[in-house]
């Protein structure tokens, strides 16, 4: 039994140093975003421009899949960028990529919130001034 429960152990700290790619869920950096246009309360999908945080010498790159939560008040929309493998780029700005979100549901009477500015490191950017993006 103690061999296994160290076998467990080693693929579990495998998985962390590997960053979960054995898994297929790759790396990613923080991403922001901004609407493209307006929704109503019974849009069930937004568009949106992403930007990469992290200097990348203009280019935002990748997306990856974004991640929706939706509360009573708000629906919290994380928009991840795939790792560059770079760490050096220069910063005058990332282009912005567009993207479709599902929201799974009307939005209704709530707000649409970017989650990188609530738990990352673009909450204390000019870019999460304001963590609301929507108000209806």
């Amino acid at each position: 039994m103690r061999s296994r429960r160290a076998g467990i152990g080693l693929v579990v700290v495998a998985l962390a140093l590997t960053g979960c790619a054995s898994m297929g869920l790759a790396p990613s950096e923080t991403g922001v975003w901004e609407l493209e246009a307006d929704p109503s309360p019974s849009s069930t999908s937004i568009e949106v421009g992403v930007s990469r945080l992290e200097c990348a010498s203009g280019v935002t790159g990748e997306l990856s899949e974004p991640r929706v939560t939706a509360e009573d008040d708000r629906i919290v929309i994380t928009t991840p960028v795939a790792d560059n493998g770079s760490d050096d780029g220069e910063c005058p700005g990332n282009d912005v990529v567009p993207l479709t979100v599902d929201l799974g549901e009307p939005i209704g009477e709530r707000t649409l919130v970017d989650g990188a500015c609530l738990s990352t490191e673009a909450a204390d950017t000019e870019l999460c001034a304001d963590a609301v993006r929507w108000r209806p």
